[in-house]
């Protein structure tokens, strides 16, 4: 759901009249400007034929340098996720989901996505449970909230086996 309220840019393919209900006034777009909407909003705007996305959630680059830093020190700490790097995945895929001129690119997406969080995972998971502090300021908020997550129930696991052989 929260994915669905991200914001995204759009470029009016008509011109777009404004659209006022509760809660959202969004203002009058001449065809060819650009504006931002919520996600949810633009992709029936898309869907409409009313507007574009103005540039892609994820780009290709952006892509091939994250899977590519995830791949080279898969043992090492967590390198730094582009700005909402899962959010703007999230909204990749939407985009390119049921294009079947886009099947090939959906198909390498979700396999470089895929390496990327087992890879992810794997890190967060070796920094969570490490006893030393460890910083999670290079993870992204999703990732910083499964690392406390996983942080907690081990350092609890870990207390109570240590209890076992105490007196």
């Amino acid at each position: 759901m929260k994915y669905e309220n991200a914001e995204v840019k759009l470029r009016a393919l008509k011109k777009l009249p404004r659209i006022q209900t509760p809660g959202i006034d969004l203002p009058e777009v001449q065809e060819g400007h650009e504006f931002v909407t919520w996600f949810w909003v633009a992709q029936e705007l898309v869907e409409a034929g009313l507007a574009e996305y103005s540039e892609p959630a994820v780009t290709q680059t952006e892509w091939t340098q994250v899977h590519f830093k995830e791949r080279v020190n898969p043992a090492g700490p967590p390198s730094q996720l582009p700005e909402d790097f899962y959010e703007r995945a999230y909204q990749s895929f939407s985009q390119v989901r049921g294009d079947p001129e886009k099947a090939a690119q959906l198909n390498r997406m979700r396999a470089r996505y895929r390496e990327i969080i087992e890879s992810r995972i794997g890190r967060i998971m070796r920094l969570a449970s490490s006893e030393a502090n460890s910083s999670a300021s290079l993870l992204s908020k999703d990732e910083a909230d499964l690392y406390q997550n996983i942080h907690r129930i081990v350092i609890e696991w870990r207390d109570a086996m240590r209890e076992v052989g105490e007196e």
